[in-house]
């Protein structure tokens, strides 16, 4: 039987999981600079992965269940503060002129690089590496601007991905 006290709570989860501990590393975004991207990322996720299912019917029950295909979003957002030198947003804007140009319409096959969003420890170490493999931003959002409000300008970018894995 399980002990359900706070004490065994406390003997088994020794010092819990801080969700804002973790940083985006991009190598080389676009022309960017990455230490850049690193200290700008504001919000995140840790990305989703499931399975599809198959289903067989069988008589007159609800059916057999099998694991399907696996299954990512491959989409991912991370949200940005900007500073006056608008270099994130400048940086997102040329990776996706590589990708395919405003002016030209043409663009470069190599486009995709491998994210690691890490997550950090209290003690300053990377407990887990999440790398992000095929990754291209795909989306930049709007961005808000509002002349009663005293926010920071922050803007989202929505990252395409093939697949991601614990390193």
């Amino acid at each position: 039987m399980a002990k359900m006290s706070a004490d065994s709570l406390k003997n088994n989860l020794t010092n819990p999981a801080r969700t804002y501990l973790w940083e985006v590393l991009i190598p080389n975004p676009g022309e960017g600079d990455t230490e850049t991207y690193l200290l700008r990322a504001q919000s995140s996720e840790i990305p989703e992965r499931g399975f599809g299912e198959i289903v067989i019917p069988f008589k007159q029950s609800a059916g057999i269940k099998f694991p399907g295909k696996i299954q990512y979003p491959q989409k991912w957002d991370v949200t940005f503060v900007e500073s006056e030198d608008r270099q994130i947003m400048q940086d997102v804007y040329d990776w996706m002129n590589t990708i395919i140009h405003d002016k030209f319409q043409i663009g470069n096959p190599v486009i995709k690089t491998d994210i690691y969003f890490n997550l950090i420890n209290t003690d300053g170490s990377i407990a887990k590496k999440i790398k992000l493999v095929g990754t291209y931003p795909e989306r930049m959002s709007n961005v808000a601007m509002d002349a009663d409000s005293e926010d920071a300008c922050k803007f989202t970018t929505t990252f395409s991905y093939d697949r991601w894995e614990l390193v």
